[in-house]
C-alpha cells in the first residue's frame, strides 16, 4: 500500500477576471495506485456537493515530506484529473 494525498479544486475567477484553482478539500488515503486513491477519496468526500473541477493525486513518500527538502529524488509524483462540466 502507498500513501496518497488527494486534493479537490474548484476553478474560480478573481475580481480581475483571472481564473485560479481554489482548494476545496484535501484528504490522505492508502491505496495500491493513484486511480484507486481517487476512488477511495471520492467515497470519503461528498464530491457531489463540492462539484470539483479538478482533482490532484500526489504520491507521498514513506518519510515526512519536509525531512529532506534538498533531496530532488524524493519528489512526489502528481496525477491530475480535470472534470468537464456537462
Amino acid at each position: 500500500m502507498n500513501n496518497y494525498r488527494v486534493s479537490f479544486y474548484k476553478d474560480l475567477c478573481n475580481s480581475d477576471g483571472h481564473s485560479f484553482k481554489c482548494l476545496q478539500r484535501q484528504i490522505d488515503v492508502q491505496s495500491t495506485g493513484p486511480s484507486q486513491a481517487l476512488v477511495l477519496a471520492e467515497r470519503l468526500v461528498d464530491n457531489e456537493r463540492l462539484n470539483a473541477d479538478c482533482v490532484e493525486v500526489m504520491h507521498l513518500s514513506g518519510h515526512h515530506e519536509f525531512e529532506h527538502p534538498a533531496d530532488q529524488s524524493a519528489a512526489p509524483c502528481k496525477h491530475t484529473w480535470s472534470r468537464v462540466a456537462s
